[in-house]
């Protein structure tokens, strides 16, 4: 049986001009990324564009990548999820709707806005709910809006937003906090004015 190689051992193979070896990391971690940005993008066909353009960019800024600041997985994630929300930004500033379903917003537990998931009216008023939310959470500020959607849509532990993000846990605890607490007026102040 064969030792299966660590991540810090295929980008310094890739590095060195083995094509396997990034072959290897694609393998690895090509259902990861997809699903990364499955969550935010929410369209199947967008999720695939992304994750080929990621693993584009990785291929060309490998060699910045480093080991003693964060996991291979962790910058890997974090370049996934950055890319899938400049994404839907992309179409959120076109006007377009990249929503195919919204079966990530199933995913926040032990929150409130679980609520505007879950209305008993049919599709139609959920999607208005999710699509309402999305654009309360565009207009948080940076990082209030990467912490949401990468513990909300992306099912992230804060501690691993923290690595990812490169900031204290507490920081991330604040920023969820405020950015929850901002998208749960805003819903609401949408609502009583309907």
């Amino acid at each position: 049986m064969t030792r299966s190689l660590s991540d810090e051992e295929l980008v310094e193979r890739t590095l060195g001009g083995e094509e396997d070896a990034f072959s290897q990391i694609y393998d690895r971690y090509r259902r990861p990324v997809y699903s990364t940005s499955y969550r935010i993008i929410q369209n199947s066909e967008e999720a695939l564009d992304a994750t080929q353009e990621v693993f584009i960019k990785l291929f060309r800024s490998l060699g910045s990548w480093d080991p003693n600041k964060s996991k291979f997985s962790t910058w890997l994630y974090r370049m996934a999820a950055n890319h899938a929300i400049d994404r839907w930004r992309l179409h959120r500033r076109r006007g377009e709707s990249p929503l195919e379903d919204e079966s990530a917003a199933q995913h926040i537990e032990g929150d409130p806005l679980r609520d505007a998931f879950r209305s008993p009216y049919d599709e139609v008023e959920r999607r208005e709910s999710v699509e309402e939310i999305r654009r309360c959470v565009e207009s948080l500020p940076e990082l209030q809006k990467k912490v949401f959607i990468l513990r909300y849509f992306q099912d992230m532990k804060l501690e691993e937003i923290s690595e990812a993000e490169e900031c204290s846990l507490g920081t991330v605890k604040t920023s969820l906090f405020r950015a929850t607490q901002a998208v749960r007026r805003r819903v609401r102040r949408s609502r009583d004015l309907q």
